[in-house]
């Protein structure tokens, strides 16, 4: 598979991209859900640092999709006309709300383990210290913007995966299979 995007795919960068970023929010989402199932002490402490570890993670591959994007611009998209501006628009929106939350989302949970007055770990090489001291009332009101970011993000990409299998299934078009891993098809 190329590396670059052609007219007809993705290439190979731009598909990692998008996979690990879908499977770092599907693992850090499903960590932060479920977090308090972990038992106290070691298990969720390290549940915490995945997620934290995860949520970076994304920020990193965002930062590396938009570079990439920049120099590899993406395919063409392919228009549903009978559907069109319409569809255009939707998923121009939808993108864009998608790239905004998978920023907003990391960024809060960064400010909200300084909130705990907590240094953050970056991947277990060096942590940043927090730059505040702990504040409870803050650390309320981030863990819930969080929390609504974060289901937030979930529920906006799966739309976009129910608007890729309406792209494959009821338009029978090329959007999905562009994106597929695999060799191009």
């Amino acid at each position: 598979m190329p590396l670059r995007n052609s007219q007809q795919a993705y290439g190979s960068v731009a598909r990692f991209a998008h996979w690990a970023t879908a499977l770092f929010v599907a693992l850090a989402w499903s960590l932060g859900m479920f977090r308090n199932y972990f038992p106290e002490g070691t298990p969720r402490d390290a549940s915490v640092f995945v997620h934290m570890s995860l949520g970076l993670g994304v920020i990193l591959l965002l930062v590396l999709r938009l570079v990439w994007r920049a120099l590899d611009p993406p395919p063409p998209a392919i228009r549903a006309d009978r559907f069109e501006p319409w569809l255009g628009l939707a998923a121009k929106a939808g993108h864009l709300l998608l790239y905004a939350l998978l920023i907003v989302t990391p960024i809060l949970g960064i400010v909200l383990q300084f909130s705990r007055g907590k240094a953050l770990p970056v991947f277990g090489l060096f942590d940043i210290p927090s730059p505040w001291a702990l504040d409870r009332a803050f650390f309320r009101q981030i863990i819930k913007l969080h929390q609504l970011a974060g289901d937030a993000l979930v529920i906006v990409a799966l739309g976009h995966a129910a608007a890729a299998l309406f792209h494959h299934w009821a338009l029978r078009d090329r959007t999905l299979a562009r994106m597929l891993p695999g060799p191009a098809r």
